[in-house]
Formats: structure tokens, sequence, C-alpha cells
């Protein structure tokens, strides 16, 4: 259990739900009194948000939360940018490398997330980057907030009938999700891997993508995303 702690720098509920695949049963508190012993925890303050309305249950599709994450340094003198999608209800994600954050970009990854989504995409959610939006910055911004030109995304959104929301300027955890899973990116992913060539980065951003979506969450109480959609797949049929 250490080994593997070291190894997947999971926490203790997934380590939990790993090892009772494996048919091994260790309550969650004791591993977690194992890797402290071990010295093995990530020191971080937990904030515990406080809702005051009802979350509405949603269905794989109904939001996809998207944004952009920096690929730490450079391959080859150039910078690259990852961009992800994350469905808000199964947790399911889509990555893809580009080298620019160009609008047309924007538009060409939600093109392929409509492509390779196992579910319908109902609507889209994203901050305000000039990527995705001219509500408040960017070349195309209007000087009337009231009558903006629309940006290309929100155009492209228009014809296929898909809503796309904006979060509040500055409240980066309306997108918590997405936010969340960069910040695993970063530590189970970027972190442990050097990339040499950005053909080596695609490569290895698909494993990653296709482990993430295979992975154990406690927000899905030990289920992976792709078990959660098989589930709903199966009550809808």
């Amino acid at each position: 259990m250490v080994e593997l702690r070291k190894k997947t720098r999971l926490c203790a509920k997934k380590l939990n739900y790993k090892l009772k695949k494996e048919n091994i049963l260790i309550h969650d508190r004791t591993i977690g009194k194992i890797i402290k012993a071990e010295k093995l925890v990530r020191k971080y303050r937990i904030r515990k948000l406080q809702y005051k309305y009802i979350k509405p249950t949603l269905l794989p599709g109904d939001l996809i939360e998207i944004d952009i994450k920096y690929v730490p340094g450079r391959i080859g003198g150039k910078r690259y940018y990852q961009y992800t999608a994350i469905d808000c209800s199964s947790r399911w994600r889509y990555l893809k490398i580009y080298d620019n954050m160009a609008n047309g970009y924007s538009i060409s990854f939600l093109e392929e997330i409509i492509k390779v989504a196992p579910f319908r995409v109902r609507a889209i959610k994203t901050d305000n980057g000039s990527c995705f939006t001219n509500r408040y910055n960017g070349y195309l911004k209007s000087s009337d907030p009231l009558n903006p030109k629309l940006h290309p995304l929100d155009l492209f959104c228009a014809e296929l009938g898909i809503p796309h929301y904006l979060i509040d300027p500055g409240k980066p955890a309306q997108n918590g999700k997405v936010e969340r899973s960069h910040r695993t990116d970063q530590e189970m992913f970027y972190n442990r891997n050097e990339f040499r060539t950005v053909l080596g980065l695609k490569k290895k951003i698909r494993q990653w993508n296709f482990y993430y979506n295979n992975l154990e969450h406690c927000a899905l109480d030990g289920l992976t995303p792709n078990e959660v959609l098989a589930r709903v797949q199966n009550v809808c049929t």
C-alpha cells in the first residue's frame, strides 16, 4: 500500500477503492493513518464551500467545463497549451495539445469534443479569456457592454444550439471541476514526465487521458468516469 501511494500519489479514499477491487479490505481511515505515519501526506489547506442553493442533478453532457492549461516549460523553445473539457456529471475528460490559443482552436476543440464524447453536448461553460469570449477583453470587445460583438465560439455554439455560459470575473472556483482536474494533471502527469518532442507530449497526453477516465474518483463514490457513463447508459436503455 505504501508503494502504491508513492507510485500513484492517490489519496486514502482512492487507494481504498483500488484495494477493494483487489478484494483487499482496509478502511480508508486506516490507510490515511498509515500514509501519515510514513510522512506521505500533502500539506495544503482544505476550504469547504458552502452552497446556498440546491445543486441540480446533471446527466452526462448537460454541462461541459472547458479551460486551458499552460504546458509547463517549453519544447524546442516553443510553448504549448493543454485544452481540457470535463463533463460535470461523469467527470469524463477530453484533452488535446495545441501550439496556440487562437479563437479557431477553441472552435476546433469543441468540434472534436462533439465527435468523440460518448454523449450529446448540451451546454458548455468557460472562463472569460479572449479565446472564449469578447465580454470583458479581446480585440473584438464591444464598447457597449449591453451589445457585445459575438465571439466566433459564441457564433459556433449558436449554430449548434449549445448554450455557452461564462463564470463571473475572478471566480475560477465556478469552473471548479476543470480547475481541480488541472491540479491532478500537474501532480500526476507533468511532475512525473519529461517531453523532448511535441509528438511525445501528444502521445503521453492521450495515454494519460485514457488513464484518467478509468481512475476511481472520490466525487463518484469510487467509480471511474467510464463506469459512471456505462451505468447511466444502462439505465437509459
